[in-house]
């Protein structure tokens, strides 16, 4: 497993933490919720009583950002992830990365007769194991031949390579832990996202968009500001200021009558918050504000999150602290 060069590689050891039966355990777990299949349906809410999809009242991924965003055959790439929290939610998480082939519904990996521990990174890689927090950061390496069995024209537009994270409590990890019995796992705490990553050959490869500053009714926040202090119980304008040129970026398209377009993209921004209320949890270029209304008490705390995406593969984010003070 390849890493940057501003960062020597670790020992192989510091997947010790994880330990061979506990990581396995984790990695059957992953692969059961990939399945789909809810045993015991009674333990999870119905869709009535979920949250908003904007509200984060519990511990989620809402994004995965590989840099650089599109990637040449034999160039590598850092990976790392948004994760929202609760307020309150001081639960340290274990992040189990893969990658592999996008040929199914996840990553599935054989760990039969395998010593995670003495593992070679070379060894790591060929099983889809691209990294492991604490201890590990994910990095992927798309190999040299990738695109080999594709023509000239479809290696422009390349292919996907699926990354997938799994988050767990990594108090989950205990040393007593076996790969039936991972701990006290409780498949309500696991967190997965997934993330395709192009590998291809492209005059214009992606980039990921370029944010300047969050706005709120129209002026932006200081960076130097950590939580911003705002009036209860009233509405506010949320918006995205995108760097000019990197924000939108205009790219090359092989159409499906093998004509090559020059287009622009259009991206759009997810909102999420941890209070308050959203009243559009998605928007789209050029209208990507969106109205917050605070919560009512004062002395209420959250963050506000926001990842934009460039319908490339692309993404950015910005996440901003907010308390609300007196009326």
């Amino acid at each position: 497993m390849r890493r940057s060069h501003d960062a020597p590689d670790p020992p192989i050891h510091t997947a010790r933490i994880v330990g061979r039966a506990a990581l396995g355990g984790v990695v059957v777990a992953a692969m059961a919720l990939s399945g789909g299949c809810v045993i015991n349906g009674d333990r999870w809410a119905r869709p009535a009583d979920l949250a908003q999809g904007w509200m984060v009242d519990r511990t989620r991924i809402l994004g995965i950002r590989a840099e650089p965003a599109e990637l040449e055959p034999g160039q590598q790439a850092s990976l790392e992830a948004l994760i929202a929290t609760a307020p309150g939610d001081e639960i340290q998480l274990g992040l189990l990365w893969l990658a592999c082939p996008e040929e199914g519904v996840g990553c599935t990996t054989d760990l039969g007769g395998f010593d995670l521990e003495t593992a070679t990174p070379e060894e790591l890689a060929a099983l889809g194991f691209i990294g492991f927090e604490p201890g590990l950061p994910p990095t992927y390496t798309a190999p040299p031949g990738i695109l080999s069995e594709l023509d000239d024209s479809a290696r422009l537009e390349g292919l996907n390579v699926l990354v997938q994270l799994t988050a767990f409590p990594l108090d989950t990890l205990q040393p007593q832990a076996t790969a039936t019995e991972p701990g006290a796992l409780d498949f309500n705490e696991i967190e997965a996202g997934y993330k395709r990553l192009v590998v291809s050959e492209a005059p214009t490869p992606n980039h990921n968009p370029a944010l300047v500053a969050l706005t709120i009714d129209g002026s932006a926040v200081p960076p130097q500001i950590e939580a911003i202090r705002l009036e209860p119980g009233q509405p506010y304008e949320l918006g995205i200021l995108l760097e000019e040129g990197l924000g939108r970026e205009r790219y090359v398209y092989l159409n499906s009558g093998g004509q090559i377009e020059e287009r622009v993209e259009e991206p759009y921004a997810t909102w999420y918050t941890s209070g308050g209320e959203l009243l559009e949890s998605v928007t789209l270029w050029p209208y990507m504000e969106s109205t917050w209304i605070s919560p009512a008490e004062p002395g209420a705390q959250g963050t506000w999150y926001v990842v934009v995406r460039d319908r490339r593969g692309g993404m950015s984010w910005w996440r901003q602290d907010w308390q609300i003070g007196p009326p």
